[in-house]
């Protein structure tokens, strides 16, 4: 697992704010807001809530799987993206995120940025 480089993480609230404005589409779990912007960067910016994942642990893993399916989309459009988890997970597991789970989670995100093309 890589870091992402501090360029390519949204920081500061204004620009979350900014591009959760935006117009989504939607997942099952998540919501994808996105802003074109001129300069050469593609950034992301995670918005997890404790409403929605309980667990940190559940939250951080998230995080994780977001951050890896950006590192290895193969386009990166001159845009920002926040990527905000809307459902509820574990519903019926005791609030914890399983395995059946995390893969509809990976895939959702890995079609996501597949179909940036």
């Amino acid at each position: 697992m890589f870091n992402l480089p501090k360029i390519q993480i949204l920081r500061k609230s204004k620009e979350i704010s900014a591009t959760l404005f935006a117009k989504p589409k939607r997942t099952t779990y998540f919501s994808f807001h996105r802003v074109s912007q001129e300069k050469d960067l593609f950034r992301i910016g995670l918005a997890i809530p404790k409403k929605k994942a309980r667990r940190a642990i559940d939250r951080n893993r998230i995080k994780r799987l977001a951050r890896e399916a950006f590192r290895q989309s193969p386009t990166k459009p001159q845009a920002d993206l926040v990527i905000k988890l809307d459902a509820p997970i574990g519903k019926k597991t005791n609030n914890r995120l399983r395995e059946a789970e995390r893969i509809q989670i990976k895939k959702q995100l890995n079609n996501f940025f597949f179909e940036l093309v």
